[in-house]
């Protein structure tokens, strides 16, 4: 490359693409543009900072107004075409939008309108900094998703940092969906080429600790929970309202209203929960195992579009099952921190008479070890499969489908065929290890979770309850030093990606 890379970041109040800016600048000379998605007190920090030398930046929610103009459906139509995205694929799969928004319902007309303002916008960016390479996490977001689809239609080189499910290895990807991996190779073609003496030794896997120490952390207690109600209460919000389609159609009454509601809500579905779901399920039966994920889950939204309706799911599963097996169903040990599923919902599953509702409490490995087969929608307990010597089918692309024991659905109508096929499989338990070696060479070490619950403690009121805070730079500068060694790791992997 000729002249300077241009570096263009995508930066929440995650903080996690802000640091890596900040640690980058002084060993990259490049030019850095940055994409704000941020609320109005994180954004008074970034027009304010000195710490990073930003050559232009775009604040997205200034750019997203309420529909103040008549649609223009034929420049929709045109994006759909040029980038093969179908726009209502994403809108439907946006929380804000359907189905999970307790506060605002939106019309066909304001959905449009966003993603309009949204797409003029992108294009506005592209064109302004033209950048050699997006920097990004794996989106939570629509418009995150979206902006980087569109970075991959135009050649543009993502760094997209993605979860490996081993330990808190993380990868830079341009597909978070496939880790870019081709899925017409299996994980021996990719074995060799880790060079034999960089190969690292087996090491236990602290995945499973690092998550739960995470969902710890963010159930906070109830001190904090009110220490976060409390200065939201105080603090006025009528300008964010106004200017962020993700806090439409809320006020204090309803804020304080729903707060009350979920916790009420959180306490009478687990206990609920409690009370029905088997603590301890039998083992000495043929069982398939589900482990659901967490409603509102990202990974099911962008890279299972059509699967997150998980009694559906579950209700297909047990359709296709042998007669001779149950299927055990687990809710996810974090569903609390969304206030668990609705009772109903655990009724419709307990319904199912070839179907069990497993505690959230048991513990995930030995149901996996004493399963005959494990089906999930997405997720880490796919490749955990391997590692216990157990088949795996797995309903939205993963990259553990380089292992040959990990199926995927193609089609429904092929399901009872497909579980038939993976019960008879004979799973290889050393292609758990090859998989953990291939990217403990080509990915990084970054205890994302643990930044998590560090960056709420430091911020944001209530320990993460509240975010939108005042943010002075002083601490921000403090809080980059003093967790510096934790992105070493991350530094170096951008560096040897960034020419």
């Amino acid at each position: 490359m000729s002249s300077k890379p241009k570096v263009l970041f995508w930066i929440t109040s995650f903080l996690t693409h802000f640091a890596i800016a900040y640690y980058l600048q002084s060993k990259l000379d490049a030019d850095f543009f940055g994409i704000f998605d941020v609320n109005l007190k994180f954004k008074n920090f970034v027009q304010n900072q000195n710490l990073i030398e930003f050559k232009k930046n775009w604040f997205y929610h200034d750019y997203i107004k309420k529909q103040d103009h008549k649609i223009d459906i034929d420049y929709l139509t045109k994006f759909e075409n040029t980038y093969n995205i179908g726009l209502w694929n994403v809108a439907l799969n946006e929380r804000h939008f359907y189905k999970h928004n307790r506060f605002y319902k939106f019309q066909k007309e304001e959905i449009l309108s966003i993603l309009e303002d949204e797409l003029k916008l992108f294009e506005k960016i592209l064109n302004e900094s033209k950048p050699d390479y997006f920097l990004t996490f794996n989106p939570v977001l629509h418009h995150q998703k979206l902006f980087l689809d569109i970075c991959k239609s135009k050649g543009i080189k993502a760094l997209n940092a993605c979860r490996t499910g081993i330990n808190d290895q993380t990868a830079l990807v341009t597909d978070g969906e496939t880790f870019d991996l081709d899925f017409n190779l299996t994980i021996d073609n990719y074995h060799e080429q880790i060079p034999e003496k960089t190969a690292k030794s087996d090491t236990p896997d602290a995945y499973d600790t690092a998550h739960e120490k995470w969902v710890k952390g963010r159930n906070v207690s109830y001190l904090n929970k009110f220490s976060g109600l409390k200065n939201y209460l105080f603090d006025s919000d009528h300008d964010l309202i106004k200017s962020n389609f993700m806090y439409y159609g809320r006020n204090k009454f309803k804020v304080l209203k729903d707060a009350l509601w979920i916790e009420y809500k959180r306490k009478s579905n687990f206990n609920f929960l409690n009370n029905n779901s088997i603590l301890s399920p039998p083992l000495d039966i043929p069982f398939v195992y589900f482990p659901m994920n967490i409603v509102e889950e990202s990974s099911l939204f962008h890279y299972a579009p059509y699967y997150t309706d998980q009694i559906e799911v579950i209700r297909h599963i047990a359709k296709s099952i042998p007669v001779d097996h149950m299927l055990y169903v687990k809710e996810h040990a974090a569903a609390g921190i969304r206030r668990w599923n609705e009772i109903n919902y655990y009724k419709e599953i307990m319904d199912m008479q070839n179907v069990k509702l497993i505690h959230p409490k048991v513990d995930n490995e030995i149901l996996i070890k004493n399963s005959k087969l494990l089906i999930s929608i997405r997720g880490t307990s796919t490749l955990k499969a391997v590692k216990f010597g157990i088949p795996s089918i797995t309903f939205g692309k993963q990259p553990y489908q380089i292992i040959p024991s990990v199926f995927i659905v193609n089609s429904l109508s092929s399901l009872p065929a497909l579980i038939k096929k993976a019960l008879k499989f004979k799973t290889n338990p050393l292609d758990h290890q090859k998989f953990k070696e291939y990217f403990d060479i080509f990915g990084y070490s970054f205890d994302i979770q643990g930044f998590e619950l560090k960056r709420n403690e430091s911020f944001f009121s209530g320990n993460g309850v509240y975010s939108n805070v005042e943010i002075l730079e002083k601490d921000v500068k403090n809080f980059l030093d003093v967790n510096k060694d934790m992105f070493s790791d991350v530094v170096q992997a951008h560096l040897k990606l960034i020419s």
